[in-house]
C-alpha cells in the first residue's frame, strides 16, 4: 500500500516514481546495513546499446521502448567496506556513462533524517525508516519513505531534502 503523493506527477516524474517503487520492491524488507546505489538508465538507450539484451527481452526493432522508462542497475559490488552514512556513500559514487540518474536505498534511524513538510509531523516509529531517494541529471527527484508501520510508503518529490540535494549534486559535477 502506498500513501497518495501530494506532488504532481508529470510523465518524466512518473517514470522516476516507478523506478523508485521498483527499487523498493527489489531491496525488500531485509536489513540494509549500508546504503545501496542504483544507476538509472534510459531503457530505450540501454536497448539500443545492447541489441542482444533487447532480443533476450523479446523487444524487436518494430517495438519502440518508452523513451522515459528507466531501468535501475544495482551498483552494489558486495564489498563490506561501504559507508553506512548515505551522504558519505554519495560522496564516493561514480555513475556509469549510461546513467540518466541515480538512486539510493537504505535504512535510517528516524532521528537521523529530517522529513519534509507534513511527513515530519507524523509520529515516527522507534525502528528504522526504509528510504529510496532518486534523482535524474535534469533535476527531477522522487522519494519513498516507509516508517515500518504497515501503512506503506509515503511518496513525494523530495521527502528527504538533505539526501535529495546530495544526490542531485553528484550529477552537477558531470
Amino acid at each position: 500500500m502506498t500513501i497518495p503523493a501530494q506532488d504532481p506527477l508529470d510523465a518524466p516524474t512518473a517514470a522516476l516514481a516507478a523506478s523508485v517503487l521498483e527499487i523498493a520492491r527489489h531491496v525488500g524488507e531485509g536489513d540494509l546495513p549500508a546504503p545501496r546505489l542504483f544507476a538509472l538508465a534510459r531503457s530505450a538507450e540501454l536497448m539500443a546499446a545492447s541489441p542482444s539484451l533487447a532480443a533476450l527481452l523479446g523487444i524487436g526493432q518494430e517495438t519502440a521502448p518508452d523513451p522515459l522508462h528507466l531501468t535501475p542497475i544495482d551498483l552494489d559490488d558486495g564489498t563490506a567496506d561501504q559507508p553506512t552514512d548515505p551522504l558519505a556513500a554519495l560522496e564516493q559514487v561514480q555513475w556509469p556513462d549510461l546513467a540518466a540518474g541515480g538512486a539510493l536505498a537504505g535504512d535510517l534511524a528516524p532521528t537521523a533524517v529530517e522529513l519534509r513538510g507534513s511527513e515530519a509531523t507524523d509520529a515516527r516509529p522507534l525502528g528504522k525508516l526504509r528510504v529510496v531517494v532518486a534523482a535524474l541529471a535534469d533535476g527531477t527527484t522522487w522519494s519513498a519513505v516507509d516508517r515500518g508501520d504497515g501503512r506503506g510508503y509515503a511518496l513525494g518529490a523530495a521527502l528527504l531534502p538533505d539526501i535529495t540535494t546530495a544526490l542531485q549534486q553528484t550529477f552537477a559535477s558531470d
